[in-house]
């Protein structure tokens, strides 16, 4: 293995977050492995209808998918999918990253307890997708706040900034790199991240946890096969992505990109998922999301 061209599926459209951090990865894998890694893309089901397709391929390590966890743990739990992490093959994460909420510059609102006093007046609207892990940031946040979100799901986090620059919406939370075009031209102001410490790129915004919010929560991008792959081709994929994300090349369009380099290998990752997977449930279980 391999002895045919890998097909990496996208779940989301070209040139959004997940197809620029696959295709950052397939020409050192296809040069590593000695095959065609190809993207493709196939759009739909907020990420699921493309996870799908590939681990209900055949389990010989030639169709994988890259998704985010959202995708990946989340929406299987609420949805029916066509699949569960239990019936899929983890081969690795390739970056994990901080959740950030954020607000119009020309909004009221100068910090998250701003904004949470507005909306224990008046529910506000913040905009992430449904049901994935920026809203559950929210959502728990408004929880343990005792205050309602009105939330206004949106079909890509760029549409949802931009209502929050044209004044439709109160804040976004989504992922951190997603800002940085609009905190960089100063038409969006951070109110929190998500992390331990402050990020170093945002040193003035303050962490969630700093502000009494501990929520571990990040979105984080991994590829998976279907059920049943042999867990020697499983650690080969797992062995040559590694390898790839050490190419100087590589790493150059990951830091071009602005997401951090969190290789996890499938053994390490396999042994994640069910305590993620327990903290989502959980969460959606407090919301009433999930009986």
């Amino acid at each position: 293995f391999p002895k045919q061209d890998i097909t990496l599926i996208v779940p989301y459209a070209a040139g959004g977050t997940t197809d620029l951090l696959a295709r950052a990865l397939t020409t050192q894998l296809s040069d590593d492995l000695g095959v065609n890694v190809i993207v493709q893309n196939v759009e739909g089901g907020g990420g699921t209808t493309g996870t799908s397709q590939a681990v209900n391929s055949k389990a010989d390590g030639y169709t994988l998918a890259i998704c985010s966890n959202g995708g990946y743990l989340i929406n299987p739990e609420i949805n029916e999918v066509g699949y569960t992490w239990e019936t899929t093959t983890p081969i690795c994460i390739v970056s994990e990253i901080p959740i950030a909420l954020g607000v119009a510059a020309s909004s009221p609102y100068e910090t998250l307890q701003d904004l949470i006093d507005a909306a224990a007046a008046a529910p506000g609207s913040v905009s992430p997708g449904a049901n994935s892990t920026p809203h559950l940031l929210v959502a728990a946040v408004g929880q343990q706040a005792g205050v309602q979100w009105n939330h206004s799901p949106n079909s890509s986090s760029p549409a949802a900034i931009a209502e929050l620059i044209g004044g439709h919406i109160d804040a976004v939370s989504v992922n951190l790199p997603t800002f940085k075009s609009s905190t960089n031209d100063g038409s969006v102001r951070l109110l929190a991240v998500t992390g331990d410490e402050r990020n170093p790129s945002y040193p003035d915004v303050p962490t969630f946890k700093e502000l009494g919010y501990d929520f571990p929560a990040s979105v984080y991008f991994c590829i998976v096969g279907p059920a049943d792959m042999d867990p020697a081709v499983a650690q080969c994929l797992s062995d040559a992505v590694g390898a790839a994300m050490e190419n100087a090349d590589v790493q150059d369009s990951f830091t071009k990109l602005d997401f951090p380099m969190s290789f996890t290998s499938s053994e390490d990752f396999a042994a994640r998922i069910p305590e993620d997977f327990a903290l989502y449930e959980g969460i959606l279980k407090d919301l009433g999301v999930l009986s």
